[in-house]
């Protein structure tokens, strides 16, 4: 049992994983391929065409990441194009021959895109020594999942994940609310559908539940290539593949909220183990009037909780003064308080 912290401002004892920064509202792998396309300003690097897509546009890769972009007519899936990375911001710009050419990362996991490309691939005729030409024999499930992640590649994020209305349009907030319209956002996601379905089919879940979920709520016979259908589908296999769910509203009318939720990793980092519960991170970045930016990360284990607080100078003040209500909070909620640390932004 750890002793209660006696007073505000104790750093914990284990290090815990910052929030993720919320400047750009869009895909994070935006960012990262920036990032990496910045060193690169000048430069030529190799394109390997991956597929061509249903809008005529083609699937690359460029410096490891899947993008889409629109190639001269007669480009040829399997082909490898030079270009020079021309700008980095505020779109990915690349030179071939003289054209300029934009690319755009896929809203496809890394496993996904290189499925799809490999689906297509496969389905592309190759030349046999009699001079015809002869693919792959693709089962009608591996026809239809390339196809599904095609459609996924040129669909927009998913509303259930990036909805426009915020959680709170006006008032106070009430932590109790907050709290259920969170948990709602992830229930109702569309992620979880299956294995809600079979709870369902359990008796363990109402069917009125399943029906405020984006699958329930399309019209019959669908198909799974629609694009929004498929861009779930493509989540699905995104949030199972990295193990994290990210989440990206507004907290207020004017408040950007990017909220992350993985497991811990089972390494035994992190805060403090207890193996017999599972581990959770969840972090958040907010801007509120008085306080400024904050940024949040809650290591959960069990019942215990490593917090740390991260503010400007001013606001790191109010935040100590207020740690004995949180700890008040937490004891009526029957978590413990294992740890918190509350740091200004310029590393104090």
């Amino acid at each position: 049992m750890v002793a209660r912290i006696p007073s505000p401002g104790l750093a914990a004892p284990l290090p815990v994983l910052p929030a993720a920064p919320l400047e750009r509202a869009g895909d994070p792998r935006l960012d990262a391929f920036q990032r990496t396309l910045a060193t690169m300003l000048g430069s030529q690097v190799p394109v390997s065409v991956l597929a061509r897509l249903g809008d005529g546009s083609f699937m690359v890769r460029v410096a490891d990441t899947p993008v889409r972009m629109a190639l001269p007519p007669g480009t040829q899936p399997g082909s490898q194009l030079t270009m020079t990375v021309l700008a980095a911001s505020p779109q990915p710009a690349f030179g071939l021959g003289e054209a300029t050419l934009h690319g755009t990362p896929l809203p496809l996991s890394a496993n996904a895109a290189s499925l799809a490309a490999s689906i297509t691939a496969a389905s592309t005729p190759l030349p046999q020594a009699s001079g015809q030409a002869q693919g792959a024999d693709l089962s009608p499930a591996a026809r239809l999942l390339g196809q599904v992640l095609q459609s996924a590649a040129g669909a927009p994020p998913l509303a259930s994940l990036h909805p426009a209305a915020p959680l709170l349009p006006a008032g106070a907030p009430d932590a109790a609310r907050l709290a259920q319209q969170l948990q709602q956002a992830v229930a109702k996601s569309g992620l979880f559908y299956e294995s809600h379905l079979a709870e369902w089919a359990e008796g363990k879940r109402p069917l009125a539940e399943l029906m405020g979920e984006p699958q329930a709520r399309k019209a019959p016979g669908t198909p799974p290539t629609e694009p929004a259908t498929a861009q779930l589908i493509n989540q699905q296999l995104a949030t199972h593949e990295s193990g994290q769910l990210v989440w990206q509203g507004r907290f207020g009318p004017e408040q950007p909220l990017r909220w992350e939720v993985r497991r811990e990793d089972e390494d035994g980092t992190g805060p403090e183990r207890d193996d017999a519960a599972p581990g959770w991170h969840s972090g958040l970045r907010l801007r509120f009037a008085l306080l400024g930016e904050v940024e949040a990360s809650v290591s959960l284990r069990g019942t215990r909780l490593h917090i740390e607080l991260l503010a400007d100078a001013g606001a790191a003040g109010v935040l100590r003064a207020g740690t004995p209500r949180l700890q008040q909070a937490l004891d009526a909620a029957g978590s413990e308080l294992a740890a918190l640390r509350v740091r200004e932004r310029d590393g104090a």
